[in-house]
């Protein structure tokens, strides 16, 4: 597909000039020669990190040691692990190669990652008493980002851990003597107010008391009832994920107004491999969106009812949030965003970000379509496809869907997995697509016929209060964002590290070169089969 950057963009370069300018007019003033840049704010602060061993945890990680390397102690809260003691976990969460241009150019940094133990789904963190008088005593900083990304946990389980442990966590910082002139970052999800088609950055009117619910799912008499509700529940919330992130929202709006912690809440939208840094297209597990399309060039997948033709989801590269993250947490504790006196006029009593580009950065599912087969199936096929690939857009027929699904998935499932029963192996696919099955429920309401919008103003001026000399660790590059190609680089990051595959381009065209005419031939000879049997 033929896109013109100037045009596609162009909303998205006027936004940039506008930050550009208000940037240029800070300098002028003088309103940075008080303030620190990202690193020395960072510098010799120790740092609490929840969710640290996850997906975008490891990437904020490795950005906080790349780019601020006088940053103080790192402290992971992890719990054991099938066997593994949170210690010695920090080695397995840096030994991938996210963090290889750290152990290259600042192998010293990596000791700086030092673990607590503890669990965010339990009463006071399961933080010993020491340990949690030492995290009082020395944290500046906090990120709040472990939850389950799990749309399909109980009600319980989701509560417990993503609702209680952010007000576990707020506790914790209540006696942070430090942390008053820093910032506490909490990660939510921009899909906690899915009945509104305006998304702005503010808090919603809460749907249900935290606190009851909290008591709730500690009970284990009302938790099953919670379980069994289900969707009454729930109501306009699609899973537990948005359900128990929104209620958490509420905890740290509390926090900030009773315990004046400085809170800031960034809401991520569909979170998906890297763009740029550290390694292009880094993703190093399989439940990002982006994975069903590696399904769909290793032949797995061939319809799906999740890619709709006119509807606009919002993906974002993973290093763009974390700089988002670190950026709203230096204008938090650098005291950058507007005045108190503002928020309190609008009823906001602490800062909530948006980190969303689909206002500017529109890829609607005909895009999706169209890349695909014209560019990304050949950038980046799939070195050890089962069958060639063929995506068919189906989407909005739910008819012809059911029909392709049957055939495409369901009947070819079944014989492979009979074919890897003859030959003595262990039956897979039909448990593959049981599980893609899940991900289409799940999925579903976030990159469906619906498209959300997003009110981004303080994510925009996130880029308006960039320190000048934080530009080149810090720029979003938005700009540079191009579907032709970040779709190519997304599928290759997934055969590389999720998946850790030797990716060869030429070798992997070659073998879906083979699979065409192997499909070919096989339907040649089922025609053939049927003109023998009315022929004679």
């Amino acid at each position: 597909m033929d896109i013109d950057m100037s045009v596609y963009h162009g909303e998205l370069r006027a936004r940039l000039r506008r930050a550009e300018a208000e940037r240029a007019a800070r300098v002028a003033a003088g309103v940075f020669d008080a303030v620190p840049r990202v690193s020395r704010a960072l510098a010799a602060k120790d740092v609490l990190v929840t969710g640290g061993s996850g997906f975008m945890g490891r990437v904020l990680l490795e950005k906080l040691l790349r780019s601020c390397p006088d940053i103080g102690t790192v402290y992971l809260l992890l719990r054991a692990k099938k066997g593994v003691a949170p210690a010695d976990r920090v080695a397995d969460i840096v030994n991938v190669p996210l963090f290889d241009q750290v152990r290259r150019e600042q192998p010293e940094c990596l000791s700086k990652l030092v673990a607590v133990s503890g669990d965010c789904a339990e009463l006071g963190l399961g933080l010993a008493a020491e340990d949690r008088a030492m995290l009082r005593d020395r944290v500046s900083v906090v990120f709040h980002g472990a939850a389950s990304v799990r749309f399909d946990d109980p009600v319980q389980k989701a509560v417990l851990l993503n609702t209680r442990g952010a007000r576990e966590v707020a506790e914790l910082c209540a006696g942070m003597r430090q942390l008053q002139a820093s910032a506490l970052v909490y990660t939510s999800t921009a899909y906690t107010n899915m009945n509104q088609d305006m998304v702005e950055e503010r808090l919603y009117p809460a749907q249900l008391d935290w606190r009851r619910v909290i008591r709730a799912a500690e009970d284990a008499d009302t938790a099953a009832a919670m379980d069994n509700l289900g969707p009454k529940l729930l109501r306009y919330h699609p899973n537990t994920y948005t359900f128990s992130k929104a209620l958490a929202e509420h905890i740290m709006a509390e926090a900030a107004a009773s315990l004046n912690l400085p809170v800031v809440i960034v809401r991520p939208t569909v979170v998906i491999g890297a763009a740029k840094e550290p390694l292009v297209g880094w993703l190093d597990n399989l439940n990002s969106p982006a994975t069903l399309w590696a399904a769909v060039a290793m032949g797995v997948i061939r319809v799906s009812r999740l890619f709709s033709t006119d509807a606009v989801t919002d993906y974002l590269p993973v290093d763009i949030v974390t700089k988002a993250t670190i950026m709203a947490a230096w204008s938090t504790a650098t005291d950058q965003w507007r005045s108190k006196g503002e928020d309190a006029e609008k009823g906001l009593n602490l800062p909530v970000v948006n980190v969303a580009i689909s206002d500017v950065h529109a890829v609607p599912g005909w895009v999706c379509y169209e890349i695909y087969h014209k560019s990304v199936r050949l950038r980046a096929p799939a070195p050890r496809a089962i069958r060639y690939p063929v995506f068919l857009d189906v989407a909005d027929n739910w008819l012809l869907y059911t029909a392709m699904h049957l055939v495409y998935h369901v009947m070819f499932g079944a014989v492979m997995d009979g074919l890897l029963r003859l030959t003595k192996q262990k039956p897979r696919l039909m448990k593959v697509y049981r599980k893609l099955e899940l991900v289409n429920v799940a999925l579903k309401p976030l990159v469906g016929r619906k498209t959300y919008a997003f009110d981004t103003s303080r994510f925009w001026k996130l880029q308006g209060l960039m320190h000048p000399d934080d530009i080149q660790d810090f720029d979003l590059d938005l700009d540079s964002l191009d579907p032709r190609i970040d779709g190519s680089n997304q599928l290759e990051g997934i055969y590389k590290y999720a998946l850790k595959e030797n990716f060869d381009r030429q070798k992997a065209l070659q073998h879906n070169n083979r699979l065409f005419w192997i499909e070919i031939g096989f339907y040649m000879f089922v025609i053939a089969l049927f003109i023998f049997w009315y022929a004679f």
